[in-house]
């Protein structure tokens, strides 16, 4: 009985000596990494010229310019941030995804992605959205459906 209690008192020292061994110093800059994004908008018109996205921060802990671009008709783009900078313990990044098509309402989606803290390859990520006029155009009303 006392072997288990002698154990446990040392895996206790032992634990708070290494946590107290690597403090976390808050004079330290958050890393900056490059994140790739994959815009994937389904619904486009054909012809209709595309879409405005711009995307912005999603939150507090995730800072980077924001960035606009003009999306054609197939609906693709792939975007490259440079200076993303997850600023959390979690290090995880939302993206604030604006889409504005001319004639109609905007849409905002959000999308996130954690970092990882020694990861050598730029992190990437595919989002897949719904045009505005592809959601205005499953909003109607059907004739003879309520």
């Amino acid at each position: 009985m006392q072997g288990r209690s002698w154990m446990a008192a040392w895996a206790m020292v032992v634990g708070s000596v290494s946590v107290l061994g690597r403090p976390a110093r808050a004079d330290q800059a958050p890393t900056t990494t490059k994140v790739k994004l994959e815009l994937r908008i389904a619904g486009l018109p054909h012809g209709g010229g595309g879409c405005d996205v711009e995307i912005k921060p999603g939150h507090a802990g995730c800072r980077f310019r924001p960035m606009t671009c003009h999306v054609r008709d197939d609906g693709r783009a792939t975007l490259v941030l440079d200076d993303v900078q997850a600023r959390n313990a979690d290090r995880d990044c939302a993206f604030a995804i604006t889409i504005r098509e001319p004639g109609q309402g905007v849409v905002t989606v959000r999308r996130g992605l954690r970092l990882s803290a020694r990861s050598t390859s730029i992190p990437s990520l595919t989002c897949y959205v719904s045009s505005p006029s592809r959601l205005a155009k499953a909003g109607e009303l059907k004739p003879g459906r309520r």
